[in-house]
């Protein structure tokens, strides 16, 4: 018999394959002793154990650098480095020949390592013991023969439907999507970096799924709706057909809005609009003109800080951000300076940013890099030497206030002034501007707007901000709603002071990708729309299906609607009538 389970869609598409249970790991002692005549034996699997573990880390270091880049897969070469390291490996033979068992061994050994590293004096040092328990999980895994997330499978070559607790973003990245029908996981929001990497490799994934770890039989078959955020398991024939003709149907509008991607992104009657990309690194840039993408709204640059022991170079930023804007040229690529701290934990500022009860509140983003020009200033004169490559957007995260504004527009000014009088080659950036996505800032819109080129609103951190809902509780999924009335009135005010100031409009948050926002969007003058290239094609599909002189009145509309059922109807009635 059929079950029905409700979360929340993470990527959209119609999976469907067999389940295969990824349950948390128990990394523990299980206290079993080795006898004399079998410590041999023993040591011999250890050292099959560590081979296996070594091999998965060269294969998943090559795959990674292929898929993510050299950045994301030094990583795996580090936890390489660790694995045949002798303080472990040492130790661990040393254990099994005293008659340990060796996964026991594993687990007793990483634990005093890992608590070695977190009594060290440096911060650098102290993160590093979290890499050593991966190391020790990853050999634990071996020798019990556990799956990889990286290396799981479904019976004989089919597809199949991962479910999980959880998925770190590397474990994501890492799944084959030729392999992998579908991801189910009992936690994760819409706008975690998971969701964003599984919409980039377009698997359709469900989160918030409510202990369907437990409630999911192995090897069962499961429909995973990633449109709707349901999720079926054990479908009768019936119900499976019709899954089967709603997939054919995703796949016809997918091709078909991929048949569109190089047209004009233009509405029926000739509003155009910028429809860009959002990215995590320079290797990611050429995929958006391959989607039909004019510009990057939006390069996360803290992606090039994380994974490694020490902040990039001056000359490493420079490398990364010219190949970004050679690739995009002479089309806009907005480059976001640093946003450390909250959800994105870099090991060499913790001591900086210290323990957070509240981190999603705290010391994060542009309140670092204004205390600490150490950071930021070698960050700012990449950017003003890569602007002689290309068509440079500048943009400064989590602005609250003028003063902030201000100070970094200073040290951006400030750095100018070092690289003429050292003779090196620079240029400002064609535009400067600001993120939108703090209550503060959306009070402030019109002061903030005499000081800036453009905005670009980020709905994610906003819509968490206004509505005081942590966007990765799943238990507060009914808030995460991009038509909630408090948020598009606060749209509504940032687009009346921008077009008052006469600058740039633009989003780069999860809402800018729903095609069922699109109509409102126009209607309150965006005119740049950021998202995970994957969307960009249905974007432009949907926005050239729409007349803007249909538009009209819709913003006030949306402004009346006292609930989000109410302001969705308007926009189905809306649709209906096209």
């Amino acid at each position: 018999m059929s079950q029905f389970f409700h979360g929340v869609a993470l990527s959209p598409g119609i999976g469907i394959g067999s389940v295969v249970l990824l349950a948390p790991m128990a990394f523990e002692e299980e206290g079993r002793e080795v006898p004399d005549a079998g410590r041999s034996a023993e040591l011999e699997r250890l050292e099959r154990a560590l081979d296996v573990s070594e091999a998965a880390l060269i294969r998943l270091e090559e795959e990674a650098t292929e898929r993510l880049g050299p950045d994301k897969a030094a990583l795996f070469g580090a936890h390489r480095l660790m694995l045949r390291d002798p303080m472990l490996v040492d130790a661990l033979r040393e254990a099994v020949s005293e008659g340990k068992d060796a996964a026991d061994a594993v687990v007793a050994k990483t634990a005093e390592i890992r608590a070695l590293f977190e009594g060290l004096p440096d911060p650098y040092l102290r993160e590093r013991g979290a890499d050593v328990e991966d190391v020790g999980r990853r050999l634990f895994r071996a020798l019990k023969g556990l799956p990889d997330p990286a290396e799981l499978s479904g019976g004989e070559g089919a597809p199949f439907v991962v479910v999980a607790r959880d998925l770190a973003p590397s474990d994501t990245a890492l799944l084959d999507p030729a392999a992998v029908a579908a991801l189910v996981t009992e936690q994760g929001g819409p706008t975690s970096h998971t969701a964003i990497i599984a919409q980039s490799m377009a698997i359709p994934a469900v989160s918030a799924v409510e202990g369907a770890l437990e409630r999911f039989p192995q090897g069962a078959c499961a429909v995973v709706d990633g449109l709707r955020g349901a999720v079926v398991v054990d479908p009768d024939e019936t119900e499976l057909a019709e899954f089967r003709r709603a997939r054919e149907r995703f796949f016809l509008e997918r091709d078909e809005a991929e048949i569109l991607k190089d047209l004009p992104a233009v509405t029926a009657d000739g509003v155009g609009l910028g429809l860009w990309g959002n990215i995590a690194g320079p290797g990611e840039a050429r995929e958006v003109p391959a989607r039909g993408g004019t510009g990057v709204g939006l390069f996360r640059t803290e992606f090039l800080y994380m994974g490694r022991g020490e902040p990039p170079t001056e000359e490493e930023q420079l490398g990364a951000y010219r190949e970004a804007l050679e690739a995009l040229a002479p089309h806009p690529v907005t480059i976001r300076t640093l946003d450390a701290g909250g959800d994105k934990k870099i090991p060499y500022l913790a001591s900086l940013v210290g323990p957070e009860a509240n981190p999603f509140l705290g010391y994060r983003a542009i309140r670092i890099c204004l205390d600490h020009p150490e950071i930021f200033k070698p960050q700012l004169r990449a950017l003003l030497r890569a602007a002689v490559s290309g068509n440079l957007w500048l943009m400064f995260p989590m602005i609250v206030d003028l003063d902030e504004l201000q100070a970094a527009k200073a040290q951006l000014d400030a750095c100018a002034a070092e690289l003429a009088a050292e003779g090196l080659p620079w240029a400002r950036p064609a535009k400067v501007g600001v993120m939108i996505e703090t209550p503060g800032a959306v009070l402030l819109a019109e002061e903030l707007a005499r000081e800036v080129d453009f905005f670009s609103v980020g709905t994610n951190d906003l819509t968490q901000y206004l509505l005081a809902a942590d966007r990765m509780n799943p238990k507060l999924k009914r808030l995460q709603d991009p038509l909630h009335p408090s948020l598009i009135r606060a749209l509504a005010a940032v687009a009346g002071a921008a077009s008052s100031a006469r600058i740039e409009l633009g989003m780069c948050g999860e809402m800018a990708g729903d095609p069922r926002a699109l109509p409102l969007l126009v209607a309150l003058g965006f005119r740049e729309l950021s998202m995970t290239p994957s969307r960009i094609p249905w974007v432009k599909k949907a926005l050239r299906e729409l007349e803007a002189r249909n538009l009209e009145g819709l913003a006030d509309v949306a402004l009346k609607a006292s609930t989000a059922q109410k302001l969705q109807r308007c926009l189905s009635e809306l649709a209906g009538r096209r």
